[in-house]
């Protein structure tokens, strides 16, 4: 059940990522594009698997590399924080999100 519910949060967070930022922003550096999804795609990939691992064998070994790639992969998605086009309501949500999947990753009890 916990791992349902981390993988519908880490999903939450990569709709908020691709809400926040447009085609149309100005290159001052930040990391602000739409390739964030090719950024991380390493950690979404290592965490989809362990997902499935652990969905399919709930080990104490699974669930830790399950919470070991979930972490990496917020760690990947926490520098997109810092987009200039995040703003307002939408830089609210994201660090909401991103505290709320901390706090499931914290309180996953392998």
């Amino acid at each position: 059940m916990k791992s349902k519910l981390h993988l519908t949060l880490l999903t939450l967070l990569i709709a908020a990522g691709i809400m926040s930022c447009n085609k149309d922003e100005d290159n001052d550096g930040t990391p602000c594009s739409l390739s964030w999804s090719t950024a991380v795609s390493d950690e979404i990939n290592a965490m989809s698997s362990a997902a499935q691992a652990y969905g399919t064998n709930p080990t104490p070994a699974n669930c830790i590399a399950y919470k070991e790639a979930a972490q990496a992969y917020l760690n990947a998605l926490r520098p997109f924080g810092d987009c200039t086009l995040l703003t307002g309501q939408e830089r609210v949500a994201w660090e909401n999100a991103l505290t709320q999947a901390q706090e499931d990753i914290d309180n996953n009890d392998c």
